[in-house]
């Protein structure tokens, strides 16, 4: 990986492993994001005209189709993460019969089965336990049954990283009649996807976590399959074949993903994140993975030579590592990482230290923080 410091001055000052959570905005991105948001804040429609608003989403989805390697056509733009899994959820129209996730998932995934469980008594929401922090892939495979409808999981699970295998779920839920609906968001822009290989009826990402982009932009393959059936949760005036044509009296959806996209929103961070993803595209995510992968070996190899910690992460992985603290409580071990004359930046997650490289991580970044705690263990 070349040097890219430049591009994120901030690692000149700050450890920064925390991508997990919110991930840093290369430079030249940032640029033309504000050059932008200032152009329009100025200018109103002289910098945001008809077919100016048009490219906004065609970039993203033409940008998100080659990070997914899938059809333009395919590919529905979100303002977050949240939003997009709710208009899968909801519009599947499921009114009976089991929803399956897992107890270890973030609650946006979990969130829009539990409330339709609510609201729709024939509807159950089963939550797959973990076996400690570890979820077998044979404990999914077991809850999807006759009555599943769908599968709603994660590439990348953001407390442990464990990378969840998405074909074999898949080829299960398949065999029943269930759809699969997996949150990309700790996956995409470290690990190459591929959804027609991966089979998967839906795979959402957004913009602020290792696809380097500012908040408020997120994105949905549909497949060909789904579409078929998938109804809109909200509507709006984007949501029309002829868009421009401003017709209030009927709605004629659009043939592709585009139909779920209603409204005007935040386009400099859609423009942005399109910028993003081509940022990475052109480093290739196939090195990235390699980068980040050849790191968290190196947390791995160095923190567990300490002693004196639970590693959480399994072998199988994304781009994070978890551990906890045998007797140090994790607060602790975090303050004092932050507190370094180079701020070690990381996450606190139900009781476990996260760390999570990216690409402006280095090997010395891995050395700094593992040896910060090595210094701080009991």
């Amino acid at each position: 990986m070349r040097d890219l410091a430049p591009d994120f001055p901030i690692t000149e000052e700050v450890n920064y492993l925390n991508t997990a959570s919110i991930g840093l905005v290369p430079l030249p991105v940032k640029e033309y994001y504000l050059e932008f948001e200032s152009r329009l804040a100025g200018g109103g429609t002289l910098t945001l005209d008809e077919e100016t608003e048009d490219l906004v989403y065609e970039s993203l989805r033409g940008a998100a189709s080659r990070l997914l390697g899938c059809s333009p056509d395919s590919v529905a733009v979100f303002n977050s993460v949240s939003e997009a899994l709710n208009a899968v959820a909801w519009g599947l129209g499921v009114e009976e019969g089991r929803l399956v996730s897992t107890a270890l998932e973030f609650p946006s995934v979990t969130y829009p089965l539990l409330r339709m469980a609510e609201v729709r008594r024939g509807v159950e929401a089963h939550l797959v336990q973990p076996e400690g922090w570890r979820l077998p892939t044979e404990s999914i495979l077991q809850a999807i049954n006759e009555d599943t409808k769908a599968v709603f999981i994660t590439h990348v699970e953001n407390l442990t990283g464990q990378l969840n295998d998405l074909k074999a779920i898949t080829r299960r839920a398949h065999r029943v009649g269930a759809k699969v609906v997996v949150d990309g968001v700790q996956a995409t822009g470290c690990i190459p996807v591929d959804v027609g290989e991966l089979g998967v009826d839906a795979y959402v990402s957004g913009s602020y976590k290792y696809l380097c982009g500012p908040f408020g932009a997120a994105f949905a393959y549909l497949s060909p399959r789904l579409l078929e059936e998938l109804e809109p949760l909200y509507v709006g005036w984007r949501t029309s074949e002829n868009m421009w044509g401003l017709e209030p009296t009927h709605i004629q959806y659009p043939g592709n993903a585009s139909r779920f996209e209603y409204s005007t929103s935040a386009y400099g961070v859609k423009l942005a994140l399109a910028k993003s993803i081509e940022y990475l595209l052109e480093l290739g995510v196939g090195r990235i993975h390699r980068h980040t992968q050849g790191l968290v070996r190196a947390l791995e190899e160095e923190l567990q030579s300490l002693g004196g910690l639970e590693q959480v992460t399994p072998p199988s992985r994304g781009s994070i590592y978890s551990f906890q603290p045998k007797a140090l409580s994790p607060s602790e071990l975090a303050k004092a990482l932050k507190a370094l004359n180079r701020p070690v930046e990381l996450s606190l997650r139900r009781g476990l230290v996260r760390l999570s490289p990216h690409i402006y991580n280095t090997e010395e970044d891995v050395a700094q923080a593992a040896q910060a705690v090595g210094r701080l263990l009991p």
